[in-house]
């Protein structure tokens, strides 16, 4: 080899040596004193979303009825895991997943690769506790927790897994329930510090209702759809006086814990959202708005002969038969369609229609829960209405309510002429303090009309329907026989919806009831089921909700009078 060729083999050398010297300080200060900007290239900037804490749901007593409970986001980055085959070794009795499973998701190329979406807080904890368990990603998600199971079903709904209330409550308070959940991007690195990012806390609701007179109420609904071969029922329990509902009940219910497994249509609320034709407990409207009119007086009398025709549609009498000379207060008492249909037509379109809207058909109660149904009452200009229904809305037919606005439009007789809003939530509490409900009124009908129909209510209860007596307690109320519209126009001609609507003590309302049993197979008629149905439950919450007897009431009235 000659000098030439032996100096340009040391050029060479050196000039490899010197280049291998500068890569070997290059990757020194990208490990170094670059790691973040190594890991930036190497680790992509994945989204992380801190989630808010929903807000707890109480009864009126205190009793928790919904709550977050923490699962896990299980998450890695395979980049930077130290020992792949370990780590799938260790989560994989942890997850109950196969270790070839694991692995496969850990050999990826992306930045983020989730293991397992939702982990119980007992996985999370086994996790933290293994070899290179920091490498695993822990991103805590709520789960909605309902201690009660079923109870309060249809009044609380339930939350899916996007935190998003789907029915009842938590649908209609979702953006306060649900707080703010904040969001940013990171990088998912044990090599890094990790970025906090903070929620902003969901508000806690207390209810109106007390989950012991919900169980009872619940209890009494399912004896009542057994006892009497009903497919369905409703119940509702209100305080007259302020709107508050104090209980609220529907079979078929389900398990808000298993929103996710449940059949289609299950957590649909006959309370709010089914309509139906109510039938004969709609006269206590028609009468009302008749005497606060002035168009009768309870001794106003009439003609019953059995049938009478408008627009050319004949009612009849349930009986079909004739009363003769009838007065108002027997009218309501023996339930007359003819007597109904014939102060309708005294009263004219303008005034009946009137009232009606007065007592919120056709419009939302504004219940604070989700998917209210606004009924269903064409009045005269609208397309749909006819001449017939002047007459036969005036004992329930041809319009569509909901069990909530009929109780809410009936509370008012109860409540001496003023309907009070239905409401369901009586606070709420968040960083700002507590905001308590204020009650919503309207006036309807006056004071004396409202005693007279409680008076005219009361000798129907006696009379007619004994069914619904309390011992101890005066009871006002009215039954309702209704038929089942079919969809493509007339009746069933075999089933129907029993109702009765009540309230109690008379001389001081604490409480309206509203029962609705759907399909009875036992009897035919509303005093025969839904009445005494009724007089069951009710004789079990007077002692719950502690509303004293009417003679106590009254030797405490006469004692604080200073009579004898």
């Amino acid at each position: 080899m000659s000098n030439i060729q032996l100096r340009r083999m040391w050029v060479v050398a050196i000039c490899l040596g010197f280049a291998g010297l500068v890569l070997i300080g290059r990757l020194f200060a990208f490990q170094v004193f670059q790691k973040d900007d190594f890991i930036d290239i190497l680790i992509e900037d994945v989204p992380v979303t801190a989630q808010s804490e929903r807000g707890v749901i109480y009864d009126r007593n205190g009793a928790t009825l919904a709550v977050d409970r923490w699962e896990y986001r299980v998450a890695v980055s395979p980049g930077v895991l130290s020992n792949r085959e370990e780590l799938a070794t260790a989560l994989a009795p942890i997850l109950q997943k196969p270790r070839s499973e694991l692995l496969y998701k850990m050999d990826s190329s992306a930045p983020y690769v989730i293991l397992e979406p939702r982990a119980p807080a007992e996985a999370a904890d086994a996790i933290r506790q293994i070899k290179n368990g920091d490498e695993v990603q822990l991103e805590p998600l709520p789960r909605r927790y309902y201690p009660q199971g079923s109870l309060m079903c249809h009044v609380l709904g339930y939350v899916n897994f996007s935190n998003e209330g789907g029915a009842g409550v938590e649908g209609y308070y979702q953006k306060l329930l649900a707080g703010e959940s904040v969001s940013d991007f990171t990088a998912f690195s044990p090599l890094r510090e990790q970025k906090t990012v903070v929620a902003h806390e969901g508000a806690d609701l207390v209810l109106t209702i007390d989950r012991s007179v919900q169980y009872v109420v619940e209890q009494h609904l399912k004896d009542a759809l057994a006892e009497y071969g009903a497919v369905s029922g409703s119940i509702i329990v209100m305080n007259p006086k302020t709107g508050a509902i104090l209980a609220m009940a529907a079979e078929p219910c389900y398990s808000p814990n298993e929103f996710n497994n449940l059949p289609e249509g299950a957590t649909f609320n006959p309370l709010v959202s089914a309509v139906f034709e109510p039938g004969s407990v709609m006269k206590l409207i028609t009468m009302a708005a008749a005497l606060d009119s002035g168009t009768v007086t309870p001794e106003t009398t009439y003609n019953d002969t059995g049938a009478i025709e408008v627009g050319g549609h004949v009612s009849y009498n349930w009986d079909r038969s004739a009363y003769g000379t009838v007065d108002m207060t027997t009218l309501l008492a023996h339930s007359l369609n003819v007597g109904a249909v014939t102060i309708a037509t005294w009263m004219g379109e303008n005034t009946f229609y009137d009232y009606f809207s007065r007592f919120g058909f056709g419009r939302p109660t504004n219940v604070d829960i989700m998917s209210e149904s606004a009924g269903l009452m064409p009045v005269p200009g609208d397309s749909g209405w006819e001449t017939s229904f002047l007459a036969t809305n005036a004992y329930g037919q041809s319009l569509a309510v909901t069990p909530l606005q009929m109780i809410s439009a009936v509370s008012a007789l109860a409540n001496g002429g003023v309907r009070m809003e239905p409401y369901v939530v009586e606070e709420i509490r968040d960083q700002n303090g507590i905001r308590r409900h204020k009650p919503e009124s309207t006036r309807v009908i006056s004071e004396t009309t409202a005693a007279q129909m409680t008076a005219m209510a009361t000798n129907a209860v006696n009379q007619e329907t004994q069914g619904a007596m309390v011992p101890g307690y005066t009871v006002a109320g009215k039954t309702g026989t209704a038929q089942i519209a079919e969809p493509f126009g007339g009746y069933n001609p075999t089933d129907i919806i029993g109702t009765f609507v009540g309230w109690l003590p008379v001389e001081d309302p604490q409480i309206i009831v509203y029962v609705k049993l759907d399909r009875p197979k036992s009897a035919e008629w509303g005093s025969m089921t839904a009445a005494p149905a009724f007089a069951d439950l009710v004789k079990e919450l007077v002692v719950l909700l502690d509303i004293p007897p009417d003679a106590v009431r009254l030797q405490a009235n006469n004692t604080a009078g200073g009579g004898s």
